[in-house]
Formats: C-alpha cells, structure tokens, sequence
C-alpha cells in the first residue's frame, strides 16, 4: 500500500514535536511492543521466534533444552492445526523460517504465538518461566532514563501502555525519579487508572509476569472489555507514540484497528529504518497509520529515539557525567540512611546486644581501612556517633568535621556536628550546620525537627514551629515533633492545638512518658482532673519500666 512521504518523519523532527506540543500542554502516550526491551537484553519476539524455530527443527539448542526432533515437532504441529491449537499449517511456518535464515532478517510476527506454543508443548507452563528468566537480571537501558523523566516531569505525558511483561519501566523510575507508578498488570485494575492521577501509569494489556500473562493465541485474540473501555478513554486525551511494537498480536492490534477514526489526536508509529517508504512496516500498519491521520517516525533504535528526545527536552540533564552524579547521590543517600538507621537501632535496648557482634565486625573492618589510610567519610560518620554517644562530643564533632572535609555534601554529619555544636552552647555553628543540611537535603526532616528545637531555645517562636511543621510534614509519624510543636503551642497559649499534638504523640508512641506528662498539664488547666489524673498516672507506670 503506498503512503504518503511527506507524512514520514525523523527522530528529530518527532522530538522537536513533542517538545513544542508539551509547551501548549498537548499530552502524549507510549505504546511499547517488545521492540524497546531489546536494547535491555531482552530478545524480540523475533529474536525469539528464530531462536525456538532452530531449536525445534533440531538445529541447536535453546536455553538448556537440546535440539528437539524436526519430524517429530511436524507431527505435533500437524496434530495442533487438526485440532484448531493453531493458527498456520507449519509447512507455512517452515517456509517463513528457511526464508528469514535466508535473508537474514526476522520471522513474520504472526507466527510467533504458535511457534511459541510449540517450543513449550506439553509444557505450557515452562514458558511462563522461561520468559521470566529471560527477564528477571535485565535493567533499563539508557534510553528508559529520558522516558522515567518524560513520565513524571509536569505530569502529562505519565501513560505507557505496553504488550510487554517486563518490569523496565518501573525499575527506571525507582532508578531515575522518586515517584513510584501504578502498575496496572491485570484487566481487573483498569478503573484505577485515570489520566489525571499524579503518578506514572503502566497499563500492561498482556498482563504483568506475576499474573499468568498473555501469551497465546486464545489469550490474545481480542483485548478484554476492561481494556477496551480504558483505552478507548486513554487515546481521547494522548497521542500514542508507538515505539518497538509490530502489531503481531490480535488483541491491542485488533482493538486500534476497529476504529482508526476514534485516534482524533492520531499517532506517531516509530519503526527501525529511514525516511524512506520501502522500509516502513506491514500493509496492515501503513493502513491504520494512514487511517487515523498519522504520521511514521524513521528511528534508529528505543535508545537512539529517547536520547534524541532526552537532548531536545532536557539537555545535560541526560549527559553520562550529570546522570552519574545524580545515580551516585541517590545510592550514597540511601546507604547513609541505611547507616542511620543501622546507628539509631544500635543505641535501642532491645536490639543493641543483637547487633553487637555486628558492629565490632564493622569496627574491625574500620580499624584496617585506618591502617591503609583509607578511612572515608561514613567511617568518620560513625566514629562521631559513637564518640557523642559515649559522651565525647568535642571528640564526636572533630569526627564530623574530618567527614565532611572528605565529603562537603554529607547532610547527616552537618546535622549531627549541629546538635553537639548546639550542646555545648554554640549556637550559631549550629544553626549554620542544620541551614547547610537541609540546603543539602531539603527532606531532611531530622534536621527541620532540631533546627525547630535551636530555634525554639532561641526564643524565635515563629520560625521553630514552622520548622516543627516541615519536620511532620516529611514525616507524619514523627513523635518528637509532635511532643515539641504541642510545648510550642503550650507556650503560645494555643492549648486546643497543643492537646492535639500530644494526644497524637502518643498515638504514635503509647510509651512517650513526656506526652503524657505534658497532655497532664493541659488536661488539669482545663479543669478535666480525671483525664489529667489517668495521664499522670500512665507517666509514673512508663517511668518505673
């Protein structure tokens, strides 16, 4: 079927595209088909349909199955298209084969479901997972950096819908962003997604691994009705850029034919090659494409695409050196906190002779990085907990400052140096230390809640409470800001607002002796004695454990 040329466009021209519709807040989908996994060392269906073919016909083996029998799988298969199993006599099938092996290009895409119920006949649900470990050790190639952006920056372009099972799109956002998808892997969760909720979504039309996807021809026949209604819904607000998918199956395909007129936004239909019409895809694609008003986009690759997009959306923030700082800050955030919380664990009764053994392990390995001279600024991080913990601050803050000397970005050892700067009345330095942590971390509720407490001592009301408010709205669950913020509220005669804060201190921690003195008080200002009384009494019995 011929198309139009001038309806062919480049990689470029499609990121120039995008970048000018998303200023007029135009919103795009993504349609991936198993062609954007492959540069994550995930084979394409094609890929696959040759590897199960040789293996079948007896030309060498497939992942720890030996080369089967070639008469016997032509029986099998005889047998399966008798029995309707099947969708093509394997005559057909073969002759497909010996053509691409020929040419050297892929097997037709509408052999692979029953090339794949033959390679795993008898066994279907082998093929469940020989798919998973496939998939199980791949990570996101780095095109999937641009797309974690692209579905999360200023929320409108957050849809990818897929035929794919893997986790790539979900591993690149936990990897790149910290904003965690729905994954909707099942028609049964189709109404959670809407367009206007403010997280990634991934529609995965064949299932997710974990819930028995779709990979055959009964099970692929025609989209469920669930799907139908959500996309139909999801392509009236997005335009779809279709990337890696050949339209092999007859379920998304099927369902983006019966109606090319319902795509009022049309499509951009990325495939592997030039701008040339002799390399675009199958007749049945050119047709829809041309139906619905769309355009092909000529690319070279899920990756080469997405770093063209990437520069044209983004500039530097894609380039190797700024991702791997910002890769490397995000890993460097989550040990040190791992640390902390590792260190705060250390010092709780109940589990510090649990962890002892532990830590003099660590220790030692501490001691001999002492001797190599290759002591890093966790090591000194930890030295300085140790020191204050034992009641050696002047020791504990020259083992902060030597951490942050090797490393001048180390949120925690600023906001740890600030609380002992802060003990031994140094008020100043130790406000300069929690502005310099939280400038560092702006989530650093730690340092909001002790900065509230300097600020709180200083007589600067205002400014302590706002900070006691950050510090629990980073973290609802955090006790001692509560118990602060309600003296605070005490001191500023707000009882009402004070009574809430402790009431929800101890919510959060039954055992807080101090909230329940404090909710004391209160209670026997506003003439409730009982309540004051049970209060008091509750202190005294948490005291005496």
């Amino acid at each position: 079927m011929e198309f139009p040329k001038s309806r062919i466009i480049s990689a470029k021209r499609l990121s120039q595209l995008i970048k000018e519709s998303s200023e007029s807040s135009e919103r795009f989908c993504f349609i991936l088909g198993s062609g954007a996994s492959v540069e994550s060392g995930i084979p394409s269906g094609s890929s696959l349909e040759m590897q199960w073919m040789d293996c079948l016909m007896g030309k060498m083996e497939d992942r720890g199955m030996p080369p089967m029998d070639a008469g016997e799988t032509r029986e099998i298969a005889a047998a399966l298209y008798a029995e309707k199993e099947i969708g093509h006599e394997f005559q057909e099938i073969e002759a497909a084969w010996l053509q691409a092996k020929k040419e050297g290009g892929p097997i037709p895409s509408e052999y692979y479901f029953d090339i794949y119920k033959l390679r795993f006949h008898a066994n279907p649900r082998q093929g469940y997972s020989y798919l998973e470990k496939i998939m199980e050790r791949c990570n996101p190639s780095l095109g999937y950096h641009t797309l974690a952006k692209l579905l999360t920056e200023n929320n409108l372009h957050n849809l990818v819908i897929t035929t794919n099972f893997d986790s790539l799109v979900e591993d690149a956002l936990f990897l790149y962003t910290d904003k965690k998808p729905l994954v909707v892997g099942h028609e049964s969760l189709v109404d959670y997604m809407e367009a206007n909720i403010q997280r990634p979504i991934v529609a995965k039309v064949h299932r997710g691994l974990m819930y028995a996807p779709l990979n055959s021809p009964e099970s692929t026949e025609g989209l469920k009705p669930e799907w139908e209604r959500a996309l139909s819904h999801a392509l009236n607000t997005y335009t779809p850029i279709v990337i890696g998918y050949a339209g092999g199956d007859h379920s998304l395909m099927s369902f983006l034919e019966k109606d090319p007129a319902a795509l009022r936004k049309g499509v951009y239909w990325c495939y592997r090659g030039k701008c040339d019409p002799s390399c675009l895809p199958e007749k049945n694609i050119r047709k829809f494409v041309k139906d619905c008003g769309g355009y092909f986009a000529a690319i070279d690759g899920f990756d080469a695409l997405m770093v063209e997009i990437g520069k044209t959306m983004y500039g530097d923030a894609i380039r190797p050196g700024v991702t791997a700082d910002m890769l490397r800050k995000k890993n460097e955030d989550r040990i040190r906190e791992y640390h902390e919380q590792w260190n705060n664990l250390s010092e709780k009764p109940e589990t510090k002779d649990a962890l002892q053994e532990m830590n003099a392990a660590e220790q030692q390995e501490e001691e001999q990085r002492e001797k190599e001279e290759s002591l890093t600024a966790l090591d000194y991080a930890r030295r300085g907990f140790r020191a204050s913990g034992e009641g050696r601050k002047q020791e504990a803050i020259d083992a902060y400052s030597k951490a942050i000397g090797l490393d001048p970005t180390y949120p925690l050892a600023y906001n740890n140096r600030g609380i002992l700067y802060k003990d031994l009345g140094k008020r100043k330095k130790a406000l300069d230390d929690y502005n310099r942590a939280i400038e560092l971390d702006p989530n650093y509720a730690h340092a909001y809640y002790n900065r509230g407490i300097l600020y709180s001592d200083m007589g600067v009301s205002k400014k302590a409470l706002a900070d006691y408010d950050k510090a629990i709205e980073l973290d609802p669950d955090y006790v001692y800001a509560y118990n602060n913020r309600g003296v605070l509220y005490e001191d500023l005669e707000e009882l009402e607002k004070a009574l809430e804060d402790y009431t929800r201190a101890i919510q959060l921690d039954p055992k807080h002796k101090r909230a329940y003195q404090n909710r004391a008080k209160i209670y026997a200002s506003m003439g409730q004695k009982a309540l004051a009384e049970a209060d008091r009494k509750a202190a005294a019995e948490l005291a005496e454990l």
